[in-house]
């Protein structure tokens, strides 16, 4: 006989926990359960394989975040626009992973908005300010008031200054590219830029040498660093690689 969700510790998720009355197969293992997480696309999925799936993708932080939803996850199925909206069906995993989880959320809403993270490895405060702000000062008492640099986000050391040396470096590599440029008249400034951001998530991406062709180790896009868009064919036509 099947268990209600009434009568289980998950009758405060019952909007997403269903009796599963139907016997329908969990898509991940194909077993038959009691209980089972049903996705927008009527894809069942068990508990035990819910938990194995959430904390899988949240080890490689693949969770989504939606601006309308927050931070959640799909049918495993890959179907589109299935993003669960009751994310306290996350709280199914143990309370250590939930934790990080909230974490992450926490991190890709900053993120969405633009902000930045403070870089103390003590701190980690979220920070969404005027983008103009250069010099950044992480506030007290929720932060831990140390001041740093938005653009490159190492610690300001010297109060006094009023810029950055990742800007006097930058304004230094200018100077070398005009140079340079004015020696052999092709354009190569992209090199000279060390950071930017994914198209896709907006993440700040540090490049180091290889191809113009980059990754995002968060969302998974794979971008052009020179024309900063969704990487095509053609790109490898039009630039150097």
């Amino acid at each position: 006989m099947a268990c209600q969700v009434s009568s289980t510790p998950y009758a405060h998720l019952s909007s997403i926990i269903k009796d599963n009355k139907d016997q329908k197969e969990c898509c991940v293992c194909l077993y038959e359960k009691d209980l089972t997480v049903v996705f927008d696309c009527n894809h069942h999925v068990c508990l035990s394989c819910f938990k194995k799936y959430s904390i899988s993708k949240l080890n490689s932080r693949q969770f989504k975040y939606d601006a309308n939803i927050g931070y959640s996850l799909g049918c495993p199925n890959g179907c589109s626009n299935t993003l669960l909206r009751e994310l306290h069906i996350f709280c199914l995993m143990d309370k250590s992973n939930y934790e990080r989880y909230k974490t992450f959320g926490a991190e890709e809403y900053v993120f969405y908005h633009q902000g930045v993270l403070c870089p103390t490895a003590s701190c980690g405060c979220g920070l969404i300010l005027d983008e103009s702000n250069l010099k950044v000062r992480c506030p007290l008492p929720i932060g831990c008031g140390k001041a740093f640099c938005r653009s490159c986000k190492t610690l300001w050391t010297d109060d006094a200054l009023q810029i950055c040396k990742c800007q006097t470096d930058s304004q230094n590599d200018n100077q070398a590219f005009s140079y340079w440029y004015q020696l052999f008249g092709t354009r190569r400034e992209s090199s000279l830029a060390v950071y930017k951001k994914c198209p896709g998530c907006s993440v700040n991406t540090e490049k180091d040498g290889g191809c113009n062709a980059i990754s995002c180790t968060r969302c998974g896009m794979t971008w052009c660093w020179i024309c900063e868009l969704e990487f095509r064919n053609d790109c490898i036509q039009s630039h150097w690689f």
